[in-house]
């Protein structure tokens, strides 16, 4: 499936944009500066060894723990989580500055956008490959007006329209837009051999969600870059984890983004340690969730900008 049109590692926020549109992802060199990369893999390498040590680890990926299995053991995976980034230290909070990739997230979710998840993955030689998958599984298609449909809360990774919507699956007129872009960012780069990410570039604009039967015969390709690129996606994308057959750790950090009226995959406002809140710029509150979006998110008060993570609350009243 090789093309050499396909996007390839560009420092061009403006080539990169145009593979964002046309291929639903691009590779961009010095998403972050070099120093901050250098920086991060070092931090990132610390946490997750002392989360493993102290037997807090999560780990998933291999043959006996699949892709997204988590379980009180936290044995028998290859790949290594570390979760929650925010509270891990002021390095992962550089991170959430207006930086190159910024640029690209906007091109798909528009000038507002808030975090949905922010961790690492550590993928470890021997681990298996993940399942072809969207970012914004959760997010309904489109359907005709008097057909059948899924309803919202029934929606799962593994179940979709597919039965009920047969139309709407063929039809390529009615897609649903993009709400959700992934920035992966290669802190010691990205191939095959380590598993880099594998994509079908185009998929956004298919209409619909993967499926093992129906989508036998499309094979994937790595996106790959050197240390500090970023893969970043349209939510539409299929994608998934490649399998590491190198003999090297491969460190990513992974961030993703959605529309300020979604529901985060991390709960940002409950989560964040206190001490971390008092050192946020206002950009940064506003990624963590902490700012109103049209009367979205607010607590009480209509007109709240900003929220703090130590409201003064009405309570019940008696006069």
């Amino acid at each position: 499936m090789k093309n050499k049109n396909f996007p390839q590692a560009t420092k061009s926020i403006a080539k990169a944009k145009l593979d964002l549109k046309e291929w639903g992802y691009c590779l961009l060199k010095d998403a972050i500066p070099t120093d901050l990369n250098d920086e991060l893999s070092r931090r990132l390498v610390e946490q997750a060894n002392a989360e493993k040590k102290q037997n807090l680890a999560y780990e998933d990926g291999s043959k006996e723990k699949k892709w997204g299995e988590f379980d009180n053991t936290k044995k028998g995976g290859i790949n290594q989580r570390v979760w929650m980034l925010p509270n891990k230290g002021k390095i992962f909070l550089d991170v959430l500055k207006m930086h190159n990739y910024t640029n690209c997230v906007e091109a798909v979710l528009g000038k507002n956008f808030i975090l949905s998840s922010y961790n690492a993955n550590i993928a470890k030689p021997g681990g298996i490959a993940m399942d072809l998958h969207t970012d914004q599984w959760w997010n309904p298609d489109p359907v005709n007006r008097d057909e059948n449909f899924l309803p919202i809360s029934s929606i799962t990774r593994k179940k979709f329209d597919y039965k009920i919507n047969k139309n709407v699956n063929k039809n390529n007129d009615l897609i649903t837009r993009p709400v959700v872009s992934n920035v992966l960012i290669m802190l010691n780069g990205m191939s095959f051999e380590n598993g880099g990410t594998l994509v079908v570039p185009g998929s956004h604009k298919f209409g619909r969600h993967p499926n093992k039967k129906l989508d036998k015969k499309i094979v994937p390709i790595a996106a790959e870059g050197p240390p500090g690129c970023a893969i970043i996606t349209d939510g539409r994308l299929w994608h998934g984890t490649g399998a590491n057959i190198s003999d090297k750790e491969r460190l990513a950090i992974l961030i993703t983004f959605c529309g300020p009226q979604f529901r985060p995959q991390e709960n940002y406002t409950l989560g964040l340690k206190k001490n971390i809140f008092s050192k946020l710029s206002d950009y940064q509150k506003e990624l963590l969730g902490f700012k109103v979006w049209n009367g979205y998110g607010r607590i009480g008060d209509p007109t709240d900008d900003f929220l703090n993570i130590n409201p003064k609350l009405i309570g019940e009243l008696k006069h």
